[in-house]
């Protein structure tokens, strides 16, 4: 009797602390693409994703209308405000294992905060997003802090509002030498030099910090150390990365984007000219190396390679560098079968990828150092040297135009003409 009791006050305890605990966590907004969709893409989507072939009780979580409509069953696997009547969450917290989902045999299982997240979204209103790639971005007013002596600007506002809902108190500033070393490694991914940060201890003015960031957006390194993560995302590398993995002179698409970085080019713009840069109306040299973005593909020249093989390779690195860095998509699963987690068919991939595939270029690379097509280039000092023999051709033809200016030309016939009446005699005979 004792024993029953206990069990029955410790049960009783358990569910007040976890209905305690859902009431306050119930105070968290859950946002689907932040917090849902990792979860049913990671466990759910292989049986209820877009794969029809995979589609088990003809349930879509990916979807609403599948989630909260009847199902083959006549049951409803999301009653959106109500946490009892759906299939979900009594399917995920069911001990039965016959019912129990996921299903053990899969291989995946819920962690409580899983769950619990689950919950809320249902109890929430089951709220979907779409495609976080495919959101507009959305301007938002700056939450209110308590943390209103940590705020100097608007960007303040929301990391101080994310640090107090998730109970964080903020840091003290830093001293001055690690915030000039952190800002250093940050925009420069170099330490400062030690004058660097002599002067910067020296300056005692309220803006010795901006002072010190502005410095560094205008140093030469900013782009070098930025563009490094967009060079990475674009597959660029110094050689053609198989078989003899030769040099190769891709070099100019490299500085083109670190000069983009310290020239702080209209993203748009420097989006248009990698993606078609050479298509753009009486397009300029510096356009033309803008879209060696299509060209940082990994290239070959291995014997026994097959030609339409080897052109397919390439035209899926594009398709997939493409949707990768400017989409937000990770297509490469499209190039097998439809896309289990981005809603994105097999038919759209080879849709995209026809239009890389028309690329006119060489199976083989033939370990060149410039393999075809290429853009034959001047270097730095060649144009500088160029420039000096224009500039003494414009000085040469100006002094000779200068020079005729001056001439006065004479008719040497002038006075000697025929008399009319003479002329008129000879007309006549």
């Amino acid at each position: 009797m004792r024993c029953r009791f206990v069990i029955a006050v410790v049960s009783a305890v358990c569910f007040v602390a976890q209905s305690v605990a859902f009431i306050h966590a119930a105070d968290r907004k859950i946002e689907f693409n932040r917090d849902v969709r990792p979860i049913l893409s990671n466990n759910c989507y292989l049986c209820h994703g877009p794969d029809k072939n995979q589609l088990q009780a003809g349930l879509r979580l990916d979807q609403r209308d599948s989630a909260v409509g009847k199902l083959e069953s006549g049951h409803t696997a999301i009653v959106p405000n109500d946490i009892s009547a759906g299939e979900l969450v009594k399917r995920i917290t069911s001990a039965n294992p016959d019912e129990q989902m996921p299903p053990k045999a899969s291989g995946k299982s819920l962690t409580p905060a899983d769950i619990e997240t689950l919950k809320l979204w249902v109890a929430q209103g089951a709220e979907y997003q779409g495609h976080w790639s495919f959101l507009a971005a959305v301007r938002r007013d700056p939450p209110a802090t308590k943390f209103t002596n940590n705020v100097r600007n608007d960007i303040d506002r929301f990391v101080l509002a994310k640090l107090e809902q998730v109970g964080i108190e903020p840091s003290g500033e830093a001293d001055k030498i690690t915030l000039i070393r952190r800002a250093t490694l940050d925009l420069t991914g170099l330490p400062p030099t030690p004058a660097e940060v002599d002067a910067f201890l020296a300056d005692a003015s309220p803006e010795a910090y901006e002072r010190v960031v502005d410095r560094l957006l205008q140093s030469p390194r900013y782009g070098e150390h930025q563009g490094r993560i967009w060079l990475d995302a674009a597959r660029y590398g110094d050689t053609h990365g198989l078989h003899l993995d030769n040099e190769r002179s891709l070099w100019p698409y490299r500085e083109y984007v670190i000069n983009a970085f310290n020239q702080n080019k209209p993203f748009d713009q420097f989006t248009i000219e990698q993606l078609a840069g050479d298509q753009i109306p009486n397009a300029t040299v510096e356009h033309k190396i803008a879209s060696g973005f299509n060209r940082c593909n990994v290239t070959t020249s291995e014997g026994g390679s097959i030609n339409d093989e080897v052109l397919v390779r390439y035209a899926v690195d594009r398709t997939e560098a493409l949707s990768t860095v400017f989409l937000g998509l990770t297509l490469q699963c499209a190039v097998c079968h439809s896309h289990k987690f981005d809603p994105v068919t097999q038919k759209e991939f080879y849709s995209l990828y026809s239009y890389f595939y028309s690329m006119s270029d060489a199976a083989m690379d033939g370990n060149a150092l410039l393999p075809a097509p290429t853009l034959k280039l001047p270097t730095s000092e060649q144009t500088a040297r160029m420039k000096q023999h224009d500039d003494e051709l414009a000085a040469l033809r100006k002094s000779i135009t200068d020079e005729l200016a001056k001439v006065q030309y004479v008719d040497p016939l002038a006075g000697a003409e025929i008399p009319a009446a003479a002329l008129a005699v000879f007309r006549q005979e």
